[in-house]
């Protein structure tokens, strides 16, 4: 089928289009120039001519591409032999009817494209299309982002490009040997994910800041893939989008500071440290407590200063030699540095002078403890240069915040303290404040003697008889703890409970009255007594052991007392420590047949959310809610109230400390169920106990 044709056109119309066709020609931005099937120019546009420089006089109109560029080519940089390779490979496309492309660079630096398009008419050359695109511009920015790029790769600095979430775009060979990532392991993670938490540098407040000042420097780790952490240098930079004035882009640029920061570390260790011993010097005890006591002020808590210096050391200086001085120093920086924990802090002043902080104590007693180890580890012989040195500590002892308020102050207390102390005879502590130092050395008398109080057999239960309300027979009996000490005689439980809740000493303790409990129960009843229940106190240290309902089951098993004759009374202090876990516990107990009681109720802090869980038989009012029961109304509400919360669970009330007829009327009246107090009997030894109880047995 023959191709279609445009209709032969009328001269007007013929010269119209061809106004119109070079009106578009002369409108193209790129240089156009037609040539027909000779290869001469025939038609062309002013971009043409633009683009290869020519000269207005330049013969345009039949020249050849050979002509056109010898024309421009005192303004093309082209070597001879490249030009005649391009006209080459122009002649060679155009004759085999094929595409051309090439590229004609000149001394200006302009770079133009040319291309070349034959027209074909019944499959033969009829013209050869060619154009002149000025790619100078876009060769410049491939040029820019291929060097932009090599820099990218090959600086050694770390670079990450993020989004305006902070999203990782794209992260540099450097970073990504900083990181120990993999780029797909980080890009689309945000930046943040890398860093160390840092308070400083939070996503919210370097938002704040970039926004503001379009940059933010500092230094922080960054966490790599091993988990460790390197330190970096940072510094970020906005990138905005010129067309909408807001961010687009943040360049963070990381420098590993690893070296500066192990120099200065090395330099802080070498201002802060006693060249003799190793320990931190002076300066470096004045900023720890510029760090520590801040914070102990924030949080309540005390810390001791001890100041230590050594007896008779002057005299070995100066009779030994101060190598063999020098020697007797390092050796006790060693002991000491061993009889302390890892978050306190022991260092050298200078001469014989030694400082320790003991951060978090809980009460001056702790301080006391230490002290006596120090002692204990002075006191074997030190060896040095052959000699055999004793030497012993004068301790001096201040707290914070009772004995100052401030660094400074504390540290001359404890050296005031310390004086006191060699003038007490030396190898010996003083406290500050003298009522402290009573007061340490009592409990330390105490958890002494306490430790042997067992295997002694110093302590004793009595018995203090629980009775009904109506007063008509006996319920059951608490189990109360007393300690005769053959010279102190009776030690009353209100001076060494709390020690031995404070040491630990209280689970032992515990155990045993437990144990002595069920086999004194179990042999009055087989004495003959009426069966009737005992009660334990437990405390929380008792209550919070692994094996605790193990230890409750074996001494069950062993006296051979009936489970449901044990109650268990716990301080609603006690079970509120970890209010879930106790509930776990006592359900143990409960299952086993045991009963259970909260002791001493109203005075704590426990939640009734929480109570309503406990699986408890019995709330115990506590006595301070009973002694003013009869004129103060407060405690009267109290009291009432707790019986009605606990009839309301479905649990039995016990008042104890009931004293009067009075106090005995008001509670029951009000429903309490069980009392206990002085109104019906005094703790009784464990004979006298069995002898009372048998005899209102008898009666009844």
């Amino acid at each position: 089928m023959p191709a279609k044709t445009n209709p032969p056109c009328k001269d007007s119309d013929c010269g119209r289009r061809n106004t119109l066709l070079l009106g578009v020609l002369e409108s193209m931005p790129q240089g156009v120039g037609v040539f027909d099937e000779n290869l001469l120019l025939r038609l062309w546009n002013r971009s043409l001519v633009n683009a290869l420089n020519l000269t207005p006089s330049a013969v345009l109109d039949g020249a050849t591409l050979a002509d056109l560029l010898h024309n421009s080519a005192g303004n093309c940089d082209y070597a001879p032999e490249r030009l005649a390779e391009l006209l080459d490979q122009f002649n060679t496309s155009a004759g085999a009817l094929l595409n051309f492309q090439g590229e004609l660079a000149q001394s200006d630096g302009r770079i133009h494209q040319i291309m070349g398009q034959p027209l074909l008419m019944d499959g033969k050359l009829a013209g050869y299309v060619t154009t002149f695109v000025d790619i100078s511009e876009q060769r410049a920015t491939q040029e820019r982002e291929q060097l932009a790029q090599k820099v990218f790769d090959h600086t050694p600095a770390g670079i990450i490009v993020t989004d305006n979430a902070q999203r990782i775009i794209s992260a540099n060979p450097a970073m990504l040997a900083m990181s120990a990532y993999a780029p797909y392991e980080i890009v689309g993670q945000t930046i943040f994910a890398l860093l160390a938490p840092d308070a400083a540098l939070t996503p919210a407040i370097f938002q704040e800041t970039i926004e503001q000042n379009r940059t933010w420097n500092g230094e922080i780790s960054i966490v790599r893939k091993t988990g460790d952490l390197l330190p970096a240098g940072v510094r970020v930079n906005r990138v905005d989008d010129l067309n909408i004035s807001q961010s687009s882009h943040h360049i963070w640029i990381f420098a590993d500071i690893t070296e500066r920061k192990q120099a200065e570390e090395r330099m802080r260790h070498i201002a802060q440290s006693d060249s003799l011993t190793g320990l931190p010097n002076r300066l470096a005890l004045q900023i720890r407590l510029a760090q520590t006591l801040p914070d102990a002020r924030r949080h309540n808590w005390q810390v001791a200063v001890m100041f230590i210096d050594l007896d008779r050391f002057k005299n070995i200086n100066d009779t030994l030699g101060h190598p063999v001085g020098d020697e007797l120093l390092r050796e006790v920086a060693s002991r000491l540095s061993q009889v302390i924990r890892e978050t306190d802090f022991v260092a050298r002043l200078g001469g014989d002078e030694f400082v320790i902080v003991l951060p978090g104590i809980s009460a001056p007693a702790d301080a006391a403890t230490v002290a006596n180890k120090i002692i204990g580890a002075l006191s074997s012989p030190i060896l040095a240069d052959g000699n055999e040195l004793h030497t012993s500590p004068s301790i001096g002892i201040s707290i914070f915040p009772d004995d100052g308020n401030d660094g400074d102050t504390i540290l001359k207390n404890a050296d005031t303290a310390m004086y006191h102390a060699k003038s007490a005879g030396r190898n010996n502590y003083q406290f500050y404040a003298g009522d402290m130092n009573k007061s340490a050395t009592e409990r330390l008398d105490i958890e002494r003697k306490l430790r042997h109080a067992i295997s002694r057999n110093e302590l004793a239960l009595c018995y203090q008889p629980q009775f009904s309300a109506d007063g008509s027979h006996p319920t059951g009996v608490e189990a109360l703890i007393r300690w005769h000490h053959p010279v102190d005689g009776i030690i009353s439980p209100v001076r060494f409970i709390p020690i031995a809740e404070e040491t630990g000493l209280i689970v032992e303790i515990g155990e045993w009255v437990l144990r002595t409990a069920c086999h004194e129960m179990k042999n009055w009843i087989d004495a003959g007594l009426q069966p009737i229940r005992v009660a334990v106190n437990i405390s929380a240290r008792q209550l919070r052991r692994r094996d605790f309902c193990e230890v409750v089951a074996g001494c069950l098993a062993e006296s051979g007392l009936p489970a449901e004759l044990l109650e268990l009374e716990i301080t609603e202090s006690a079970v509120m420590e970890n209010p879930l876990e106790a509930i776990s516990i006592l359900e143990s107990i409960g299952r086993m047949g045991v009963t259970l009681a909260i002791d001493d109720f109203g005075t704590g802090y426990s939640s009734l959310a929480y109570l309503k869980l406990f699986p408890i038989d019995h709330l115990k009012i506590d006595r301070s809610f009973v002694a003013d029961i009869e004129t103060d109304l407060n405690d009267r509400a109290i009291a009432f109230g707790t019986i009605a919360l606990a009839h309301s669970l479905g649990l039995n009330v016990i008042a104890e400390g009931v004293e009067t007829e009075d106090q005995l009327e008001l509670l029951r009246t009000n429903g309490c169920d069980e009392v206990q107090g002085y109104l019906f009997s005094k703790p009784l030894s464990s004979g006298a106990a069995f002898a009372f109880l048998h005899s209102r047995a008898t009666a009844g």
